[in-house]
């Protein structure tokens, strides 16, 4: 885990010094030279490593409570794989839908008072598999040789095919999230033209609007007020 956090964090750093470095490049040959203007639409896929997290909100009875001392999330890595359908809207200016599979899990952590006044640490591991259905905005610089940096920004419905919202609520082991995910999503990247195909290498940052709970009435829920999806990933694109 240490090493692939190291790793994200050379390529965010790679990211952001890109357009400098680009502008200080000399001038080379184009590949793919009217890549976004022969076609106004271009097709390809993804793959990216994400992390799935979420923010927590607690009501005000939790700091008074003598049974539950802590609750958290631990976000844990997962991939995903997408289909890129991209409308070039000038040039610069793209506007993208991207439905992928996306593979994650979140672990619930808690101490929690037993009977005997012992506390006792448990964890709640929550797999997911989402149907994501992403549009973005996607903003570009000029081109400079074979690469132009961006930014994008859009929204998402995603459905969790794996929830266990309907499973028997007497299992008090299992915690119980919405399928229905709705969220923003900004991001930057930076678009590569090679010989045959274009490689863009992007960082993307989702923040769920709606509340995921599903109140059960146990002590895992009953002192949580909301909990909305928080997610990371980084991709890599292939469009041609």
């Amino acid at each position: 885990m240490t090493k692939l956090r190291s790793h994200i964090v050379v390529f965010v750093f790679l990211i952001l010094i890109s357009p400098f470095a680009l502008s200080a490049q000399k001038q080379r040959p184009k590949n793919l030279p009217g890549f976004e203007n022969t076609r106004k639409f271009h097709f390809g896929f993804y793959f990216g490593v994400n992390n799935l997290d979420v923010t927590m909100k607690y009501k005000s009875a939790f700091l008074g409570n003598d049974t539950l001392y802590t609750a958290m999330v631990q976000g844990q890595y997962g991939f995903n794989l997408g289909i890129i359908t991209d409308l070039h809207l000038g040039d610069a200016f793209d506007l993208r839908f991207v439905p992928a599979l996306v593979f994650g899990q979140r672990d619930f952590e808690y101490n929690v008072k037993l009977g005997n006044n012992t506390i006792e640490s448990q964890k709640r591991m929550v797999e997911s598999t989402f149907l994501d259905f992403p549009i973005s905005f996607k903003y570009k610089s000029e081109r400079v040789n074979n690469g132009r940096a961006f930014v994008m920004a859009g929204g998402k419905v995603a459905f969790d095919m794996a929830s266990l919202k309907d499973v028997n609520k007497s299992n008090t082991k299992i915690i119980r999230l919405n399928p229905w995910d709705f969220s923003y999503h900004v991001g930057f990247g930076l678009d590569l033209y090679f010989e045959y195909f274009k490689f863009t290498p992007q960082i993307t940052l989702n923040y769920g609007i709606n509340n995921l709970l599903i109140s059960d009435g146990t002590v895992y829920t009953s002192l949580i007020d909301n909990i909305t999806s928080k997610c990371f990933v980084l991709s890599l694109c292939f469009e041609g």
